[in-house]
């Protein structure tokens, strides 16, 4: 059997171990680039609909000092050093469609500390013909956006 062949083979069942560590839900939104006005405050807010509902996983990587400096050579943090970590959603390799700029909110999880969280897809990682995750890049939103 050749590599090909056998990366086909293994696939599917590398993805369902994947998809088995994705024990978190989320529900995928969109911005319409529409405004509505908010029925609670009275507030306009820019308009979203739901694109997608799927299983995920947060995930963490890095904690890595190192030195935040300015274009202009200045330290933001005093000289210090901060750690810098990278936060990424994994969702099933079939969940397609999704655009950078979408919001994922977490609606369950095991971990409570993870519900009713916002994320921002800034990118798309784990752009490769094997894949056995979509892991994108993204940013947690502060409440109330």
């Amino acid at each position: 059997m050749d590599v090909l062949s056998m990366v086909q083979t293994a696939l599917p069942r590398r993805r369902e171990q994947a998809e088995r560590l994705m024990t978190d839900r989320f529900k995928i939104q969109r911005y319409t680039g529409e405004t509505v006005t908010d029925p609670d405050t009275g507030v306009d807010v820019q308009e979203m609909t739901q694109v997608a509902e799927s299983q995920g996983k947060v995930q963490t990587s890095g904690g890595i000092a190192s030195q935040v400096v300015t274009a202009s050579g200045d330290s933001s943090n005093v000289g210090g050093n901060v750690p810098v970590w990278s936060l990424y959603l994994h969702f099933p390799a079939s969940l397609t469609g999704l655009r950078e700029k979408d919001v994922a909110v977490c609606t369950a999880s095991d971990d409570p500390d993870l519900i009713g969280r916002k994320f921002r897809l800034v990118n798309l990682q784990s752009e490769k013909s094997h894949a056995t995750a979509r892991r994108w890049n993204v940013q947690e939103m502060p409440e109330g956006d």
